[in-house]
């Protein structure tokens, strides 16, 4: 049998089958609505949607049959796509449609090829093969519109949201109905407690905090992120049971330099106040030790960062008298000192961090209180040289002039 037979056969069964196409569509519709799980319990799409959209996809398919060699015109399959994803009906049930109506268009097509005198097998085995191979670029064409939809409205909200973050961290919500509105966009309850994280980038507008989004919503904690040149902001909901060591054992996961943590706030008209804090509990991060500052729990590094000058001319008052030293001695009683108040004043503990014997630290620690005037064991000196350790671990710069008294 030759080519030009079989595609004569094929055009044949293509006419026959189109001039049915209304009775053909009707009963798709009612296959979708009753097969299709989706369909059948949610009215997304109207019958008359889904119905002119079967009769579109017949009309080309079966225009095919005529036409074998022509380039398959999809811009339809990928208007349902796209149609689809904008009413919400997910991506399973529309390839389910679309499965359940090839199956069916492929059994009258052979039942036509059977009541038919003139098709033979040879002409059938080339209506499937146009068939399919139509079906195959329509689906195709349906899930990339699909996608493509669905990745647009997706970037969309997203910029929604940040600038929803945005208008937070300013304060420009002050409305409780605009409070409202800002937590239902950002998918997050109005009822707290919240904390406010900021992140400081390693390069300008580079998230250093990917997926953490998602990561926490593994944890059951909502939150809506804001990425800004030089750090990236969330507003994390804690939620009655207050999950803060959670957040912030997942974003010590994270390689960022330093991160911060504000405190619990029970109102999002107070983020612009919450982020305040949250950039200098990150200002006030050593990465050295952890790379995560939470504000309430570290307030020597808050003390730190909130005045870094009045910290210079503490550093410069209470450390002034080690200046002489030669650096290598100096950082050594420094040392000693961090390791000491690390380990609650245990010589023993602190020692053992050192890795040198403990009538070393005590030594240490005398020369140290010589030089300073202050003994380590009178608690308001105790203090002074905590708070001036702090400030030149955090990079304190040393004032140059006389020592403030």
């Amino acid at each position: 049998m030759t080519a030009d037979s079989a595609d004569a056969q094929l055009a044949e069964l293509g006419v026959t089958l189109l001039s049915r196409a209304d009775e053909l569509a009707d009963t798709m519709l009612g296959l979708m609505r009753s097969d299709v799980g989706f369909h059948r319990s949610v009215a997304l799409v109207s019958d008359d949607q889904l119905r002119s959209t079967v009769r579109n996809h017949l009309d080309f398919i079966l225009g095919v049959f005529g036409e074998p060699e022509r380039t398959y015109d999809t811009t339809a399959a990928a208007m349902t796509g796209r149609n689809r994803a904008v009413a919400g009906v997910p991506l399973p049930a529309v390839m389910d449609s679309y499965r359940i109506c090839a199956r069916f268009l492929w059994d009258e097509l052979r039942s036509e090829a059977i009541r038919s005198a003139t098709v033979t097998d040879a002409g059938l085995v080339r209506a499937a093969s146009a068939m399919w191979m139509a079906l195959d670029e329509f689906t195709t064409a349906m899930v990339t519109g699909y996608q493509d939809e669905v990745a647009r409205r997706l970037v969309g909200r997203q910029r929604e949201r940040s600038a929803m973050v945005q208008a937070l961290i300013d304060g420009r919500l002050p409305d409780t109905v605009e409070l409202w509105n800002a937590a239902d966009a950002l998918r997050i309850s109005v009822h707290g407690p919240y904390v406010v994280v900021c992140a400081e980038l390693a390069s300008v507008g580079r998230s250093v905090l990917p997926d953490v989004e998602d990561h926490l919503s593994a944890l059951g904690i909502s939150s809506a992120w804001r990425l800004q040149p030089d750090v990236e902001i969330g507003i994390v909901r804690l939620g009655p049971s207050a999950k803060l060591d959670l957040v912030v054992d997942r974003l010590r996961e994270y390689p960022a330099t330093r991160i911060g943590v504000s405190p619990p706030i029970d109102d999002l008209a107070d983020t612009a106040t919450a982020l305040r804090h949250a950039r200098i509990a990150m200002t006030g991060c050593r990465p050295d030790r952890s790379p995560v500052t939470v504000f309430d729990r570290d307030l020597l590094a808050v003390t730190a960062a909130a005045a870094p000058d009045v910290m210079d001319r503490v550093a410069a008052n209470v450390l002034r008298p080690l200046d002489d030293l030669p650096d290598h001695d100096r950082e050594a009683l420094l040392d000693t000192l961090e390791a000491w108040l690390d380990n609650g004043g245990s010589a023993e503990r602190a020692a053992q961090a050192l890795f040198v014997h403990p009538n070393t630290v005590r030594q240490r620690l005398r020369k140290l209180e010589q030089r300073t005037g202050r003994a380590v064991t009178e608690p308001r000196a105790a203090a002074e040289l905590c708070i001036a350790l702090e400030a030149v671990r955090r990079g304190a710069k040393q004032v140059t002039g006389p020592a403030i008294r």
